[in-house]
Formats: structure tokens, sequence, C-alpha cells
């Protein structure tokens, strides 16, 4: 059968469309080859390490092992599908084929995008997403009690070993785990702080970061990306994937910490150091520990020996602080029962000897040598005892016991500081906030244990040239032993300084005040109001005051001039005081003579109150202006001691209390009394004149003009109401020829002494110039 040529091209067209619908079939069924395979492998991954990488697809479709052609057709189908978006490839960590649901959101851009635009260095981004917990010196701990944990840190070469501190001021010592590829060139044994350092260098850092950057960026994603709030597929794979980065992320740390590799090397104390396992480590850390807080406390007891207290620790150690403070002088400080505050008492006091009997005494005394706590109670007597030329803060101790070779717990040190205080407890002062403390309560190591730096400590030394200084004030201030509230501080040396201080807080605000006593009186008075610090205030301030040289501790060179110079101490110290006590007393008698003067008496001094009183008793009743007739009562008064009535005179005059005069208030108290005396008497000649005449319907003025020579006119003028009705006009007619006040004035002065020298007994002299008054009086007296 013969075809034409068109026929044939037909044939041929559909020979090779029938060639391409079974290579489209045949390609369908290699897809689905390709993703049943895949997905079989993922089923497997799921419990188990064996995953679907594109070798192992293309591998596991060939007929055989050697089948290179086949390997090469089944990469380039597998290729053709990653482009189509049917499966992906998860080429950075764990290179791995997967079979996802359709999903818009590309996670693996999305990761690569998320690096590429924030890097971090590996220590920094470590730390933020792996943070290392502090490890524990596990032997040192069994064996002393004291639990010490390292600080563990990421760092690399932008940081210098030798200025590295911990964040945690708690922490006993750093781990580093250095994180470059070249080693540090130089490792210190200490930190910058003082505390031992460990310096470990980490394999496999090119996976670590590999892997710790998916991390980060999964969870960035996870954290920030919107298109998981509607793509579920998508949020289902980025979740899937996180847990994922954080299991590889976890073995990785894993394998790059790993001893037994033989991969990491490690510094300890600063020297190169063989580790063979994670137990091995252990133990160096255990003898690091041994070797740097070789003199720290032996004490088994969880619940005081460590840094911050439990509510039932911190109630316990306030219990036992309490009956510390109350009951030293009992069998167990009066504790009963099994409770947390007995089982304190019994680590930490009774197995120490701190607390013991000597003599038949109980009371507190030094650690016995081997009880573990020796070393430490020296520490703290030693920071007490040389305090002797300022207060020490407590808050260095307590920085001085947490660090080498102490390494002492903050939770225990308050029962220890409170037993050598108690110990020394006429030795070593206590002041809170700069103010000395003379009996320590339970409050004070509450806040102590808060706030140590508000307490500070002082040795006060009786020693020498001071000792002898001391007896010779003991003598003349101390009457009896030395007495006082159970658990008074420096009782010895308060016996003498409380009596100053009680001297100068009794004395009148006056004497405080005055400049009217010595230099060196002022001087020893402000001492004693503003020193707080006994020793100080009895062998510097006060012989500074009185202008001598402090007296200093020297046992080694006491002479036979020590004596002396305490005697002279004495001496000026007594005349001083006396000094200051009469101080008051001596104002009071200068008034007294002011008075005596001013009232013009001519009795003895001692009868100044008779004769007052005699006389301020015709004026009772008479006297209508307010300080005069105040005057005159408390003149008058019979009830009140004779320095009550002095005190109550001075008062009314000055319009103070004597006692809190100042030396200004002195002065105007001698004005004062001259204007007050001058009104008592004319109102005496007043009324002594109005008893004389008995003129009835008729008020008395009595005018005085004191002329420019100092002599004066006294004249008794009466008036009755119709002289007063008729003077009346005349006198608001002048009133309004003269408005300017300065004119009125000198219009009365020359009126005065015009009509006043036409009546005198005898004339004003003629060629005396024109008289000025001073002042004149216008009592108002009520006729009988």
């Amino acid at each position: 059968m013969a075809y034409s040529s068109e026929n044939r091209c037909n044939l041929q067209r559909w020979v090779e469309v029938q060639g391409l619908i079974q290579d489209a079939r045949d390609q369908s069924q290699d897809v689905l080859k390709v993703l049943k395979t895949i997905g079989i492998l993922n089923l497997v991954t799921s419990t188990g390490k064996f995953r679907a990488t594109p070798e192992l697809v293309a591998l596991a479709l060939c007929d055989t092992p050697a089948d290179e052609k086949g390997r090469r057709y089944w990469q380039k189908v597998i290729k053709d599908l990653q482009q189509k978006g049917l499966i992906t490839h998860r080429s950075r960590t764990q290179d791995e084929l997967r079979i996802w649901q359709g999903s818009d959101f590309d996670v693996e851009t999305a990761i690569q995008a998320q690096i590429e635009q924030t890097y971090n260095p590996l220590a920094d981004l470590l730390t933020t997403i792996y943070p290392l917990k502090p490890l524990v010196a596990q032997r040192h701990y069994t064996t002393t009690g004291n639990l010490r944990y390292f600080e563990q840190r990421y760092v690399d070469s932008r940081v210098d070993l030798k200025a590295l501190t911990g964040a945690n001021s708690g922490s006993d010592g750093l781990i580093a785990y250095w994180l470059d590829t070249a080693s540090p060139e130089s490792v210190p044994a200490r930190t910058a702080d003082g505390k031992p350092l460990v310096v470990i260098t980490v394999a496999n850092l090119e996976l670590l970061r590999m892997r710790s950057e998916d991390f980060w960026a999964l969870k960035q994603i996870w954290k920030d990306a919107p298109e998981l709030q509607t793509d579920g597929v998508a949020k289902r794979e980025v979740r899937q994937r996180l847990v994922e980065a954080e299991q590889l992320l976890n073995e990785t740390i894993a394998l790059a910490f790993n001893w037994s590799a033989q991969k990491n090397t490690c510094w300890i104390d600063g020297q190169l150091t063989a580790i063979e396992s994670s137990r091995s480590f252990q133990s160096a850390l255990s003898d690091l520990c041994d070797r740097t807080y070789c003199q720290g406390l032996v004490l088994d007891n969880e619940l005081i020996n460590r840094r911050e207290l439990t509510s039932q620790g911190a109630k316990a150690r306030r219990e036992l602080i309490e009956a510390m403070l109350k009951h030293a002088d009992k069998p167990r400080l009066g504790l009963a029962g099994y409770g947390p505050e007995v089982a304190m008492y019994g680590s930490v006091l009774e197995a120490t000897g701190i607390h013991r009997q000597e003599d038949g005494v109980w009371g507190f005394y030094p650690a016995i040598a081997d009880s573990g706590v020796a070393i430490v109670w020296q520490a703290i007597a030693r920071f007490c005892l040389e305090a002797t030329d300022k207060p020490r803060s407590l808050d260095h101790l307590y920085d001085q016991l947490a660090m080498p070779p102490y390494g002492v717990k903050s939770g225990v040190i308050p029962l220890l500081l409170a037993a050598v205080l108690l110990h020394y407890v006429d030795e070593v002062s206590i002041y809170k906030d700069g103010t000395f403390i003379p009996v320590l309560g339970a409050e004070h190591f509450e806040l102590l244990v808060k706030d140590p730096a508000r307490f500070a400590v002082k040795h006060i030394a009786v020693v020498g040239v001071r000792s002898q200084v001391f007896r010779e004030l003991e003598a003349i201030l101390r009457s009896s032993p030395a007495k006082g509230q159970p658990g008074t501080r420096n009782r010895t040396i308060l016996s003498v300084v409380k009596p100053l201080v009680q001297f100068v807080r009794k004395l009148p605000a006056y004497t405080v005040k005055s400049k009217r006593l010595s230099a060196n009186a002022q001087a020893v008075i402000q001492t004693l109001r503003q020193t707080q610090e006994p020793d100080e205030l009895l062998f510097a301030d006060l012989p500074r005051a009185l202008g001598l040289d402090p007296i200093r501790i020297d046992p080694e060179h006491e002479t036979a001039t020590d004596s002396a110079t305490a005697r002279r101490f004495r001496e000026q110290l007594v005349q001083i005081l006396r000094e200051i006590h009469t101080a008051y007393d001596a104002l009071l008698q200068d008034c007294e003579a002011m008075l005596y003067n001013a009232f013009g008496l001519r009795s003895d001094r001692d009868q100044l109150r008779l004769d007052l009183q005699f006389r301020a008793k015709y004026l009772l009743g008479n006297c209508l202006e307010a300080n005069l007739n105040r005057f005159v009562r408390a003149a008058a008064d019979e009830t009140v001691s004779d320095r009550i009535w002095l005190e109550s005179l001075l008062m009314i005059v000055a319009d103070k209390p004597a006692e809190a005069w100042t030396d200004q208030d002195v002065t105007a108290f001698e004005l004062n009394l001259s204007d007050l005396a001058r009104r008592f008497k004319n109102l005496e000649v007043l009324q002594k004149d109005v008893a004389a005449q008995s003129r009835s319907g008729f008020e008395a003025r009595r005018l005085t003009v004191t002329r420019p020579d100092g002599s004066e006119i006294h004249r008794m003028v009466w008036m009755d109401q119709e002289q007063q009705q008729r003077l009346d006009p005349l006198i608001e007619r002048v009133l309004a020829e003269c408005p300017d006040p300065q004119l009125r004035q000198a219009f009365l002065t020359l009126l005065s002494e015009r009509v006043l020298a036409e009546t005198s007994q005898p004339p004003l002299p003629i060629n005396q110039p024109s008289a000025k008054p001073s002042k004149i009086q216008n009592p108002k007296s009520k006729m009988a």
C-alpha cells in the first residue's frame, strides 16, 4: 500500500505524539518514585538518623550501585522537583530532602535572609540562645560544706583575659570557653577581681556556628514572621525545624565540650592542664577550690552556710542573734527544742567552742583551733582590732571574707560578727551612719544584713598615757563602778564619756550660744555636742579643745611625763567645766545687779526682792500698761523661790526666758530695763501724789522733761472732765494747723518746756537752751 507524502508526515507526527505521551507517563512515574522514596526516608528519619540526602535518594532509585547514568538522571529529576517547589532541600545543616504540603513561604530563603541581615559573633550568639548554667565543685562541697560554683561564659579574642571579671559577684570562680580558632596567648591564674579562672578552648567551631545561626534564625522567624499567622503549613514546618535545630545544637555543644575526644585544651591556675573526662575536670575544680579557699570555713550546716538564706533560715538566724544578745550567760543561750535556730547554734557556736563556759562563766570566746572556724574568727577580730585611727565600714569586712583565701558565705557572717563583738564588748565600738551604738539589738543586725555599708567598727585602746588620763578623769567623773544595760558596749570608757555628754546636754541654751565664755570653754562645748566617737572625744578632741596635743597610743615608750600630762589635762578640763557650769549663774547675778542699780535701791543687795515686793504692792491694780503690769505682778509674787522670781522678772523685761538668751539679748535687757525702771518709778511718784492730794473727780498725769544738761522737770497735772471738753477744740485746731508729725512733736516740746518752766519751783534758768523731753509719761490713775 502506497502512502502519499502528506500521509507519511501525519504518521510521523502521530508517532512523535505517542512518544511524548509515553515519555510524560514515564516521567510522571519517575516523579512518583522520587516522591515515594523521599517520603519513606523522611518517615525513617523521624525515629533515626537515616536521612533523605540527594545522593541517597538517587542511589535508591538506580538498579545497581554502579549505574552512574541512572544516578545522574535521578539527580536531574530531583533538581527539577526542587525548582518546582514540590520538595525542599535542607542543605545548611542536615543535607536532607523533605516533602511538604503546598506553601508559598520559603523557609530556607527566610533563614538565609535572617542570618545575612544580622551578624553576631559566636560568643554573643551562644550567650543569647544557649546560656550556660553555673558549675558546682562537688567534692569540695562534700568535704567542707561550702557550696562553691563557677560561672560559665563564652569569650573570644575581643576579651582581655587579664581584665575579665565575673558577671555574678556571688560566684567563686569563672570558666571561660574560648571560641576562637587561635588559642589565647597567655592565660592569667585569676580574674581581675581575684577569683580563680579556668579557660577552655572549644572544638568544631564551624559546625557550632552553623547550627547556632540556624537555631537563632528559626527562633526569630517563629517570633516575627507575619506569614506564619496565616499559613498553617509554613507554621508547622518552622515549628518542626525549630525543634530539630535545637536538638542538633545540643548535640553539637555536647560534642564540642566532650573531653574524651581530646580536642579541648584547658588552663587552670594559668597552667595548661590535661583533662581526660568530665569526672577528672570536676576533680580539678575541687582541687582548685581547696587551694584557693584554703582558709575558708569548714561548716556542715546548709541552712546558714549559704549566700541567700531562706525565709526559715533568716528567721532562725534572727532568733539566734537575739538569744546571743540577751542570754549570753546561759547554757545553750537558753534555747530549747530542736528548731533550726538550735541547729545553727550547735554547728556555729557550740561545736566550734565560740560559746562556752570558762571559770564558771558562760560567754563568747575565740573559736578552738581545730574547729574549722578559727581562721575566720581571727580574720574578723583582726579587722575590728586594727581599726584604731578611724572606723572601718563593715562592707569592707564582707568583701574581704568573700574573697580568697576565705570565701565565706554572707549568710553566716552576722553570727560570727555578733560573737566577736560580744567577746570584745569593751574594746570594739560600733557605729550606724556615723553614730555610736551603745547597746546592740537584733534590729541592728537585721539592717546590717541588708546594708553592711551603714555600719562601722573601731577599736578603743586604753593603754599607756591614755590609761593614766582615763584614771584621772574616772576619779572625778565616775562615782561608782561601771554599770549599765546588759550588752552595753565600751562600758568602761562610757563611764567617763557619758557624764560629760550628759553635762553638756543639760546646759541652758544661753551657755551653749554665748560668746562671753573663754575660747577654750566654747571649744569644749562644741566638742561635747558634736563628737560621736567616745575614744576620739576623750583622747583627741577634748585635748585639742583645751589647747593640748592629742593623746596617742604609745605603750612602748611610756615615760614619767605621762602622769604630768594626764594631771594637766584633768586640771584644765575641770577648770573649763567649772566655767561652763557657772556661766548661767553668772548671768543671773549680773542681771540681779542691773535690777538693783536700775531701781535705785539703797538697802543691801540681798534685800532686792523684799524691797521690790514692798514697792510693787502699792502699784497693784493701778497699772494699765501690759508689760509694766506683768512686771509689777511678778515682783510682788511671794510664792516662788528666789531663783524663779528673778528669772520671771528677766523674762518679762527681755520678753524671752533667760536660759534661751543670746549675747544680743543681754544688751537688749539692759536697754529695756532702763526704760521699765523709769516708768515704774514715775508711776510710784504719781501714786504718792494722788494719795497725798486725794482729789475726787480729777484725773492725773505726770509729765517729765529731760533737758540737754541731764536735769529733769517733774509735774503732776490735774484735770477734770469739764477742762478736757474745753481744751479738745483747741487741740484739734492746733493739730489741723500742724499736719506734719515732726512739727507737732516740736510744738509739744516747746509748749511743755514753756508751761512747765512758768510753774517751776525754782524757775528754769533763763540762759538754759530749749529742753528736749525724752519721754512723756501718760499713765491714768483712778481716784478713790
